[in-house]
């Protein structure tokens, strides 16, 4: 069976994202666009730093290059990410908390010339690129040992508009890493057009019909991840107002949710959970709050019945998307989450316009509706390829379709229904952590034979981190020297929450980890954490 959005024709209005961002410069100069703190960025400032950031990088000659990003949310970004796509410039965002062996992996892979990043990085940055010929760093705001400030590099710059860049529809815009089944992350190419394409998208899905430009957005997801990102793109192409946070504590969410009036938020549903707690423990009123979006995880019935009794006329929606298909591929809307039907609310929705969804058996036969398999999606916005990965590209792209490894079916009705990630990727509050990476760090310790990471489920989380440990013969270890060990090499958040030691590793004949065998055994071993 297929499931397939309504289609995108040449009738339909297309932009690149730097055409949204000149049109709302000129139709409403003064609204705001960007509020960080207490720093505003209206449409005309933001496109004039994009353009003076565009310029910078045309001095440069970066043309074609890959810039880096390492930073948590600012509005600073946003002139980077516009002025990039306004040079021809491909920028490549990186989560701030990785540490500076993954930083490094990612600046050698893309060839990065420059590097953006955040004063409290800098150690970092530095490190990751001690090797690199050639690399210049700047700060994102605050001048440290002796680097150029970008802001102050802006601030002082002559105005006047940029070039507009003059490159086909599939020229590369973006380049996202996002972990593989061997660890390193790869780089996912998106071009102008996907980008453009995904807008449109939502556009012409009847699921946003009330969304209006006098809408306020509150982004607290980090600008790294294509979700995020994605969430502050949907805000500046409609005009509308968005306040950036890195601080997702409910307390913090909920004070800005009332003192700026926010409309729409974006969040993933251990956050929502703690957010409606937090609300109903205030007995404050959100009467502005029209709508929350998620993604990740299903929300739950019992959390939606809590979350509508409390947020009297706020709707809800869930996104199901990945990186390689610049983020939203499929939507449960908000009248679905109001009165849903059956098992409907268990999906994650129906395909967006311009999006086919096939499922397929090994063999690669479509499948009929109810019958579970491999989830393929064709879409327009699918990614270029994986930078410098031809092989990974054709094992991923075929014929048109994205080969998603993911693992799921079609009711009857369209929706689509996820079963199980065939990548093994764990899902832990909202972040993607690929069990093969963890594995690695562990392999580190000298007391560490062999190990074996799988997510188990979480009441809080969704998943957590945990790990099966053979020790070497005669070795000793205990668990908390090697969760250390884990987080001086990757992210502290990939790190195992809970470690058994045993005799044997489950394997095939072959040798492999019986993966399934590990999962269900720590899951009777282990007890939850609440």
């Amino acid at each position: 069976m297929s499931g397939r959005g309504r289609p995108i024709t040449a009738a339909d209005p297309l932009l690149l994202l730097t055409d949204y961002l000149a049109f709302h410069a000129l139709t409403r100069p003064d609204k705001t666009a960007l509020q960080d703190g207490e720093r505003i960025l209206t449409y005309s400032q933001l496109y004039e730093q994009s353009c003076r950031f565009a310029a910078l990088l045309e001095e440069k000659e970066l043309r074609g290059a890959r810039i880096a990003y390492v930073g948590k949310n600012s509005d600073i970004f946003f002139p980077v990410l516009f002025g990039a796509f306004m040079a021809g410039v491909v920028l490549t965002p990186i989560n701030w908390r990785f540490t500076a062996g993954e930083i490094s992996h990612i600046l050698h892979d893309s060839g990065a010339t420059l590097a953006i990043c955040d004063a409290e990085f800098v150690p970092t940055v530095k490190a990751a690129g001690a090797a690199l010929s050639g690399l210049e760093i700047l700060t994102a705001r605050s001048r440290v040992g002796g680097l150029n400030c970008l802001s102050d590099l802006l601030e002082n710059r002559p105005g006047g508009a940029a070039p507009r860049i003059a490159c086909d529809r599939d020229a590369i815009a973006l380049q996202l890493y996002t972990s593989g089944t061997t660890g390193k992350p790869k780089g996912v190419m998106m071009s102008h057009y996907a980008l453009g394409v995904a807008r449109t998208s939502e556009f012409l899905s009847g699921d946003w019909d009330d969304l209006s430009d006098e809408e306020v957005f509150l982004s607290a997801m980090p600008n790294f991840h294509i979700g995020g990102l994605t969430w502050v793109l949907m805000s500046l192409v409609r005009g509308c107002a968005c306040h950036l946070t890195n601080d997702v504590t409910p307390s913090n969410l909920l004070a800005m949710c009332e003192e700026r009036a926010i409309t729409r938020v974006f969040m993933v549903p251990v956050v929502i959970r703690a957010f409606v707690d937090e609300l109903k423990a205030s007995s404050k009123k959100l009467s502005a709050l029209r709508g929350i979006y998620y993604g990740a995880a299903p929300i739950g019935r019992t959390l939606l019945d809590d979350a509508l009794r409390v947020l009297d006329g706020c709707r809800f929606g869930q996104f199901f998307g990945m990186t390689e298909t610049c983020s939203t591929v499929v939507f449960l809307s908000p009248a679905d989450h109001g009165n849903p039907v059956g098992d409907r609310l268990n999906s994650v929705g129906r395909p967006m316009p311009g999006v086919d969804i096939e499922i397929r058996d090994p063999a690669g036969r479509t499948l009929t509706s109810g019958e579970p398999g491999e989830i393929y999606i064709k879409t327009a916005t699918a990614m270029s390829g994986y930078w410098k990965m031809p092989e990974a590209t054709k094992e991923a792209l075929s014929d048109g379709w994205y080969r998603t490894g993911d693992g799921g079916y079609l009711d009857a009705d369209g929706f689509l229904h996820l079963t199980d990630r065939i990548k093994d990727m764990i899902i832990s509050g909202g972040e993607n952590i690929y069990p093969a990476e963890v594995e690695d760090a562990l392999r580190r310790h000298p007391a560490v034979q062999d190990a074996a990471v799988v997510g188990v489920r979480d009441e809080t989380w969704g998943e957590r981190v945990a790990a099966c440990v053979q020790l070497r013969s005669g070795a000793t270890a205990e668990a908390d020297e090697l969760i250390a060990t884990v987080r001086a090499h990757i992210a502290r958040y990939k790190a195992p929450k809970q470690i058994v030691f045993v005799n044997a590793l489950p394997r095939t004949a072959s040798g492999k980890i019986q993966r399934a065998v590990v999962r269900s055994q720590m899951a009777s071993k282990l007890a939850p954490q609440v």
